[in-house]
């Protein structure tokens, strides 16, 4: 299992460059409506499963679709409307995660015992064409083809200053003279805020991937819960995600970013070391609670903050390449606690896992706003 989980997470972090690139060039509709239809192959593959290879070939292909269908289309979709308020409106947005995870479960598990799991991965691939491709239709990438700008604050006029080129209405470019801090791709990848911002979402991902992987099996192994009880720890977790997305990206908003994501990183880290300490069914609770509030805060902001400081053109590629690096905590997470529980517990496990998840506050204490010299110079 923390195998096919860590290579989907190494295929995700490969493909993050490539869908960005998709995203800017055939429009987020486009991109979207590949994604749900490869997510959709992927559930027919996996209703057909009867090998670990044959397993582990459909995860990938669930992957890629889901990839192409989630985060990057729609963050940089949510990058272009918003400026200002940019935290507040990806916190709003990732509430569909914490959604899915609180109202479809339940379903999946009311299918699977009614009809199995084969027949439940049909029906999930209908589901994903069914509803999937009608809201790719609803995506609109950038707010100036349609006579606004960021923020609502001015209407375009067409003028020297704001040229626009729609093409089919989602993927649309233009070129805005007046967006003076956005970076390109390869200016953004030489920036040293680009790789402390991305090793610090990455060593943060260590917990996540972590807990997402092997928090049911914890709690069923060393702490003896049911599977009942253990569903409760997974569903007051994600409802606090819930309740922290809107709620981080008010913060973020109000607060220096780069703060809160140091804060962010502690609170992993007391979390996981509340839960390698745990003694009695409160404290596992209260752990699992702080780490979907710590989840919640932190996502909203670092997403938000790779739109301030990279701005709006280039934000899916360089989302992207983020991914890239990203994917290595991912990945690494779920195998080194595998590793260390196989061997010593899954306390000593989610010890280290804190450690270095603690350790990583620093990369965000350290991180300052780039300075685009290169547009400066031209203005």
């Amino acid at each position: 299992m923390s195998g096919a989980y860590s290579l989907a997470r190494v295929e995700g972090g490969f493909l993050g460059p490539i869908g960005g690139y998709l995203v800017e060039n055939i429009g987020p509709r486009t991109v979207v409506s590949i994604g749900f239809s490869i997510f959709a192959l992927g559930f027919l593959m996996l209703s057909q499963t009867a090998s670990a290879p044959m397993f582990y070939v459909s995860f990938l292909i669930l992957s890629i679709g889901s990839g192409l269908a989630s985060w990057t289309p729609v963050g940089a979709t949510i990058n272009n409307w918003f400026k200002k308020k940019r935290a507040r409106a990806l916190g709003c947005m990732m509430l569909g995660m914490g959604i899915g995870g609180v109202l479809i479960s339940p379903v999946m598990a009311l299918l699977i015992n009614n009809v199995g799991w084969s027949n439940t991965a049909v029906w999930c691939a209908v589901f994903a064409l069914v509803v999937g491709l009608p809201l790719s239709r609803t995506f609109r990438y950038n707010p100036e083809p349609y006579g606004y700008l960021p923020d609502g604050e001015r209407q375009l006029t067409n003028s020297e200053d704001n040229i626009v080129s729609p093409e089919d209405g989602s993927g649309e470019k233009f070129v805005n003279m007046n967006e003076i801090e956005d970076f390109g791709v390869i200016q953004a990848l030489r920036t040293p805020s680009f790789w402390f911002l991305s090793l610090g979402h990455s060593v943060s991902l260590l917990a996540v991937s972590s807990l997402s992987l092997h928090l049911v099996p914890f709690l069923e192994t060393d702490m003896a819960m049911s599977k009942t009880g253990a569903a409760q720890v997974v569903m007051v977790l994600t409802g606090s995600m819930m309740f922290a997305q809107p709620v981080g990206g008010f913060l973020s908003d109000r607060y220096k970013k780069q703060y809160v994501a140091a804060v962010c990183m502690v609170l992993h880290s007391v979390a996981l070391l509340l839960l390698a300490t745990a003694d009695n069914v409160g404290q596992i609770f209260f752990a699992a609670a702080l780490h979907g509030m710590t989840w919640g805060v932190r996502g909203p902001t670092l997403g938000a903050m790779r739109g301030d400081f990279f701005g709006r053109r280039h934000f899916a590629v360089i989302s992207g390449f983020n991914q890239l690096v990203t994917m290595g905590g991912q990945t690494i997470g779920p195998l080194l606690t595998g590793f260390m529980a196989d061997r010593y517990g899954y306390p000593m496990g989610f010890k280290v896992i804190a450690i270095i998840t603690g350790l990583g506050f620093l990369l965000f204490l350290l991180l300052k706003k780039p300075i685009n010299y290169t547009n400066q110079i031209n203005q």
